[in-house]
């Protein structure tokens, strides 16, 4: 990933994906907003207790600069579920960055139509961003476990090819910031949930000095080779939130008291 500052606002970028001049995308930080501690700076999320007007300057401060409308930005309150919604004409205005989002449920957002900004806001989750550039279209993921367990960055990519008529060869992903395998333990419980509801156990969970640790990034990336992505197209940030507390939120590192930051993603008009 490449950090940039714009208007002295932090934000990376997956290299694979700034080539597409008809694609914005950006991952903010924490830094630049105007929230206080724990929530310090950029809070993006809506569903803290941090102070509903300092969430919408936050807001303001991201969409002014990266250039983007807020009224054009479509958001969803997420349920940690596989559910993708379709963005069209119909869903304009329905969401925002409004503290109670009016879309609900969706953890997968996927546009066609230019002018939208897609987002999806996490503190450990993985955030996915996936781009078909023959067929124009755009797609945000938030997994976590839940999410990762249930397969929804395959099947955001499935919908992509299945329904829309994209090539999975020549989609490009970039899997952002999460907490990573050197810090994301886990019970023997989600353990034994992936051992029997997928094959990517031995693949994703490794054990040390008595504990179990899942590496949630292998697994959505390993995911989207099974949609028949090509490796070389999956940018894999490795970054892991909570040995980063200077640069992101972490729901585990900062023990559920902290914000959240924003995966973004949208067409150029």
């Amino acid at each position: 990933m490449i950090e940039k500052y714009l208007h002295g606002v932090p934000f990376l970028f997956f290299e694979n994906l700034l080539q597409f001049n008809n694609l914005t995308h950006a991952i903010s930080t924490r830094s630049g907003g105007a929230s206080s501690a724990p929530y310090a700076s950029l809070n993006l999320g809506a569903d803290t207790e941090d102070a509903p007007e300092r969430v919408v300057k936050n807001y303001e401060i991201a969409s002014s600069a990266l250039g983007f409308n807020l009224a054009a930005l479509v958001a969803s309150k997420q349920v940690h579920g596989n559910q993708l919604a379709v963005i069209d004409d119909s869903f304009i205005g329905r969401s925002t960055f409004a503290v109670e989002p009016l879309l609900h449920g969706y953890d997968a957002l996927a546009t066609k139509k230019p002018g939208l900004t897609l987002m999806v806001r996490v503190a450990d989750c993985v955030p996915v961003i996936l781009f078909a550039p023959e067929q124009k279209m755009v797609a945000v993921v938030h997994a976590g476990w839940r999410g990762t367990l249930a397969g929804i960055a395959g099947e955001t990519v499935r919908e992509m090819v299945l329904r829309h008529h994209a090539d999975p060869g020549a989609i490009r992903a970039g899997i952002g910031p999460a907490i990573g395998p050197c810090c994301y333990r886990v019970q023997e419980a989600v353990a034994g949930v992936f051992k029997r509801e997928t094959d990517l156990y031995t693949a994703v969970f490794r054990e040390s000095g008595g504990e179990l640790f899942l590496n949630l990034w292998e697994a959505n990336r390993l995911q989207l080779l099974q949609q028949g992505i090509p490796d070389c197209n999956i940018e894999v940030a490795g970054l892991c939130t909570a040995c980063r507390p200077d640069l992101f939120f972490s729901y585990r590192g900062e023990k559920g008291k902290t914000g959240r930051f924003g995966a973004f993603a949208g067409l150029g008009t």
